[in-house]
């Protein structure tokens, strides 16, 4: 039996993205090398057999494989079968658009030895500007653990690096929901892993253009999140989950990629509410009224 490796990076590369290369060079940067580091790039067919030996001259090691897969088959899929052929005892799922600074690799592993009751790192990032893209690079500053945060939006950046414990407390990535890292988040929040910030940007990402189908789409993913976690939401947010899913005309989908609160959905439903009942007529009648009668009057001069 092979002996295990210490990190497992998966990247996911369905549509063959121009940008796998770079990410493979930040790989080769670590400064702690690559030894104990297995790469598994998990594929629908899109790569020939020769490109492995070319991304092991990229990244500087031989200890890359493929995982070619149906080309039917989802992004969710993918990265839950490259995990599952993966042996490291800590994972990280890579975007080929996203790039680890030199020292991302020697930090993670300095802070699950110096904190050992920590199951999930995450840091902060700089954020790039994809092709097309209006979106304003920087610096991204992440703030610590919530779950109340991680309840209404999705706090951790790119590059989270997990043990495999912490992986196999959850069902993996999900199928029904785009949001696909955020309810992996949430699963691993509801098992009781611990999670850390580290305060330094150790990766980077680029921010393409949001579509109008994403925007569209929205609160179908953010509900799915929900109904797929329920132990993890008030019962508020859970029933706006379920009325949004059904059409209800009151459930809206709120901002995009936040998912409302209890008082948010409360609000939602007062708003709907007094609408249908003339609400919003009364209320502005009865202005009317008072700024024409002689109180009012006397009131302003």
């Amino acid at each position: 039996m092979p002996s295990r490796n210490l990190v497992s990076i998966i990247i996911s590369d369905m549509e063959t993205h121009p940008s796998l290369p770079r990410l493979l060079q930040s790989v080769a940067s670590q400064s702690i090398g690559l030894e104990r580091t297995e790469i598994l790039i998990a594929h629908n067919t899109t790569h020939s057999s020769e490109d492995a030996s070319v991304w092991s001259a990229i990244a500087g090691t031989d200890n890359i494989r493929q995982i070619p897969l149906d080309k039917n088959i989802l992004p969710s899929q993918a990265r839950n079968a490259a995990a599952a052929s993966s042996n490291g005892e800590f994972l990280i799922f890579l975007r080929p658009d996203y790039r680890l600074d030199p020292k991302y690799m020697t930090t993670a592993l300095s802070v699950f030895d110096d904190k050992p009751e920590t199951d999930i790192i995450y840091t902060d990032y700089i954020r790039l500007n994809a092709k097309k893209s209006t979106v304003r690079p920087g610096m991204v500053q992440l703030p610590d653990f919530d779950d109340a945060l991680l309840q209404t939006q999705n706090i951790l950046g790119p590059a989270v690096m997990l043990r495999r414990e912490a992986w196999d407390s959850t069902q993996g990535f999900r199928d029904n929901t785009v949001y696909r890292d955020w309810d992996l988040w949430i699963q691993t929040a509801l098992a009781g892993n611990q999670f850390l910030r580290v305060n330094y940007p150790l990766a980077s990402c680029e921010h393409g253009k949001i579509s109008f189908r994403e925007r569209a789409e929205d609160g179908r993913y953010k509900a799915m999140i929900v109904i797929n976690n329920q132990a993890y939401f008030h019962m508020h947010t859970v029933r706006w989950a379920l009325s949004y899913l059904r059409g209800d005309a009151w459930a809206q989908a709120f901002g995009f990629m936040n998912i409302p609160g209890p008082m948010d959905v409360t609000k939602m439903m007062h708003d709907f509410n007094s609408k249908q009942m003339g609400g919003e007529h009364l209320t502005q009648e009865a202005i009317r009224q008072f700024e024409t009668s002689p109180t009012a009057s006397e009131a302003i001069r």
